[in-house]
């Protein structure tokens, strides 16, 4: 399979012995970082339920998105679940696809707010700080729940 990375990705995947496209995928699927695709009311019904797969979960110690999309409001109501925190690094704000972020009485349509409505999220007490990559680089965390 053709796979187009960086000169960064590429010395990064040889100093860990990766060659090829399969070596990469083998390492992501054994790597001890999990990465959840499911809806929130999935996993957090799987916890509730105590179901052995999502037994990993649980040990987890902070819920991490990294220009999530989509996820990002999901990342922040699964930390509050398991009661740990939180990092994400917002990107787009999906304003269509989900109108019943608000903030007050208006919608949550820019960056700019979709960093504000993360900071005011019910039930966290989140910080704004920034991390030293160029981009998108805004990170709204909390240090714990």
């Amino acid at each position: 399979k053709d796979w187009r990375v960086s000169r960064q990705q590429r010395l990064w995947f040889k100093s860990q012995g990766i060659r090829s496209y399969q070596q990469c995928q083998e390492y992501v699927a054994n790597c001890p970082l999990k990465q959840c695709q499911v809806p929130v009311e999935t996993a957090l019904k799987a916890l509730r339920d105590q179901d052995e797969e999502w037994k990993d979960v649980l040990k987890c110690e902070v819920v991490v998105g990294l220009h999530p999309d989509q996820a990002t409001g999901g990342i922040l109501e699964l930390a509050r679940a398991l009661g740990r925190p939180f990092a994400v690094v917002p990107c787009c704000t999906f304003a269509d696809e989900f109108p019943e972020r608000r903030l007050g009485d208006r919608p949550v349509r820019t960056y700019d707010d979709l960093v504000e409505w993360l900071l005011a999220f019910e039930g966290t007490s989140p910080e704004k700080g920034f991390l030293m990559f160029f981009g998108k680089n805004l990170v709204v965390y909390t240090k714990s729940q």
